[in-house]
């Protein structure tokens, strides 16, 4: 916030002594732009990140009011920013909570505000304490209805704790029963190497905000929720690796990090991290990360946590699952016994990409009140558990489909068996050779996955070339459908595995008598029709479609030829149908619904996958020595 403004004054002053400007304005207009300020022959250049606001100074308000439209049972006080859980006056003998903070870390603070959490949350400006009279409204609007006491839940950051200090003695002063726990968790910094300030707060948080928070929806005394709070605060650790720094809106990034690096020791205010390493693995990163955590809280075999995986905002909730998974594993790995493991957006920092991994040691004498309190319900609508969180026993894992394709249709001879062998590897390799280029087709108008698809379907297939069984057509094709349905997923997975099953399906009844070249024609042109029927696609459509098409029609009308003056033939089609996709607008996929012309200029992925193949096996089919 702090930052923004000062870029704003930066911008008045160019203005004020008619210096040139580019592409600049003031206020909420600012932000998405590229600013350029020269007075020659010096120039100062940066790029602000794109975001949606709509003014800088009114963020944190409409991102409340977002809040309080969301879940309109929550009482939000405008002009304090701050979140009260509903029906305060009903509220009797239970301790209260609040905890709060600067903004630009939603869903925290005031998105755990509710029964069984928060009794109120104080938001500050971005990355900014909030001011001392708004906690102290707070604490005011809480103590009107109950005297019961209130423990205040402060984040350990200069401003934060001066702020919430402040409002904690004037409450003191006014006779209010209040009390104060100093969260300060964060392991990725020495302890001979910390500052004055001491650790950060992160979101081990979370962990004393939902324990506290069912004992004093309980009915504990004060006294008691405090002094579980600390046990609770002394046996968490966290630790952050962050993946891209991030940026107030209207200002570029905060620091820079190269490519191959990530931050280490990350906190949640846009600042760097304890320092930087290369960029590894998910495996790896949380290997490293789960170290210092468990030296940190002197983790050994058969103890059990609680995991908090946070993300910081702009990591793909895949990613976010993989971290997960490799935390919980390596935790059994180690022999440590995750009891409930929580992920999601918790407290974020803004736009960065990034984790926290935060676990609470769980004794034996401890276990059973922190599982309780944990397990209760809770009305905070952005706290992550729920009923699904308390595992089950004898939860089944299978790791892998089991299939037998039994051989039916008609038996080939060796020499055929051969051939087919290598048309069959020839095109998987060809395949693979262009993962990148049919990429960079599919990129702008698809998923830009198409060459990373077909190549997990290709690796698969030349790894299985050893037990497929080539003395029957008709099997193989059927195993290459499950190959095709297990590696590539979605609608393409469900295009090949279609084909494929066509193909096997008409090869049944086959005789040799009615001589291969027939017989394949027939059989193209039945899984040809077949994906017509099913996908919808025809021939003009841009897609796989016209490569097929071309295939079918050009053997078709080849028959009497000689094989080498086919193959010659089919090739030739199938790259001019391929070619021709250029000038096409999609009718069919993704790339339907891609209306800007720099998309679709190039050929279709689809169908230069399906002249590739075809490239090769007429190439094998007019060489081979029979």
């Amino acid at each position: 916030m702090r930052g923004a403004q000062l870029s704003l004054k930066v911008i008045k002053t160019c203005y004020y002594y008619n210096l040139a400007a580019y592409k600049t304005a003031l206020n909420n207009t600012f932000v998405n732009r590229y600013g350029l300020f020269v007075r020659d022959p010096t120039k100062v250049l940066f790029r602000t990140m794109k975001s949606l606001v709509n003014s800088i100074n009114d963020a944190v308000t409409e991102t409340l009011f977002g809040l309080s439209y969301t879940f309109p049972q929550l009482e939000y006080q405008v002009a304090h920013k701050v979140v009260l859980m509903p029906m305060l006056q009903d509220r009797k003998h239970k301790v209260s909570l609040i905890c709060g903070g600067g903004s630009g870390h939603e869903p925290f603070a005031a998105g755990f505000v509710g029964k069984g959490m928060l009794t109120a949350s104080v938001s500050g400006s971005i990355y900014a304490a909030p001011p001392s009279q708004h906690i102290t409204y707070a604490i005011e609007r809480i103590s009107t209805y109950d005297k019961s006491g209130i423990l205040m839940i402060v984040p350990n950051y200069t401003g934060d704790c001066l702020n919430f200090g402040i409002a904690i003695e004037k409450a003191r002063q006014a006779g209010l029963n209040i009390v104060e726990v100093i969260v300060n968790e964060d392991c990725s910094i020495p302890k001979e190497e910390q500052g004055v300030a001491g650790k950060r707060g992160l979101t081990g948080i979370l962990f004393i905000i939902k324990i506290a928070g069912a004992l004093a929806e309980n009915g504990q005394r004060l006294d008691k929720v405090q002094q579980v709070a600390q046990d609770v605060l002394q046996n968490i650790a966290t630790y952050a690796v962050g993946l891209s720094a991030c940026s107030i809106p209207g200002q570029p990034t905060m620091f820079e990090l190269a490519e191959d690096e990530v931050e280490i020791g990350m906190g949640i205010h846009g600042e760097a991290g304890y320092g930087k390493m290369k960029m590894k693995s998910s495996s790896e990163i949380v290997s490293f990360m789960l170290k210092r955590i468990c030296d940190a809280l002197s983790l050994q075999s058969e103890d059990s946590v609680a995991v908090i995986v946070n993300n910081f905002g702009a990591l793909s909730q895949l990613e976010q699952g993989i971290v997960v998974h490799d935390v919980v594993n390596q935790l059994r790995s180690m022999n440590i016994q995750p009891l409930r493991v929580y992920s999601g957006l918790l407290m974020t920092s803004l736009n960065s990409a990034g984790v926290h991994i935060t676990l609470l040691k769980i004794d034996e004498k401890n276990k059973n009140m922190y599982l309780s309190c944990l397990d209760a319900p809770t009305d905070a609508p952005k706290w992550p558990g729920c009923v699904y969180s308390v595992p089950m026993e004898n939860t089944v894992f299978q790791d892998s489909i089991l299939r037998i394709t039994k051989r039916r249709g008609i038996e080939i001879d060796t020499q055929l068996q051969v051939l087919f062998e290598q048309c069959l590897k020839g095109a998987c390799e060809a395949l693979i050779q262009k993962e990148i280029h049919l990429n960079e087709l599919d990129r702008g108008c698809g998923d830009g996955d198409t060459g990373s698809t077909l190549k997990r379907l290709a690796i698969e297939i030349l790894l299985s070339l050893g037990r497929l069984q080539f003395s029957h057509p008709s099997s193989v094709f059927t195993e290459l459908a499950n190959i095709a349905e297990d590696q590539m997923g979605g609608t393409s997975g469900a295009l090949y595995c279609l084909y494929f099953t066509c193909i096997a399906t008409e090869l049944v009844p086959v005789q040799e008598s009615d001589g291969w070249l027939r017989i394949w024609a027939r059989t193209l042109r039945s899984g040809f029709n077949c994906l017509m029927k099913y996908g919808k696609a025809k021939p003009g459509d841009r897609s796989m479609i016209d490569a097929l098409h071309a295939v079918c029609e050009t053997l078709e009308n080849m028959l009497t030829k000689s094989l080498p003056e086919i193959c010659e033939a089919v090739k030739t089609a199938t790259w001019q149908a391929c070619e021709s996709t250029k000038n096409m607008k999609p009718s069919v996929g993704r790339a339907s619904y891609v209306k800007q012309t720099q998309y679709l200029q190039n050929v279709d992925a689809g169908a230069f996958a399906v002249a590739i193949c075809v490239d090769v096996i007429t190439d094998v089919v007019k060489n081979f020595k029979f």
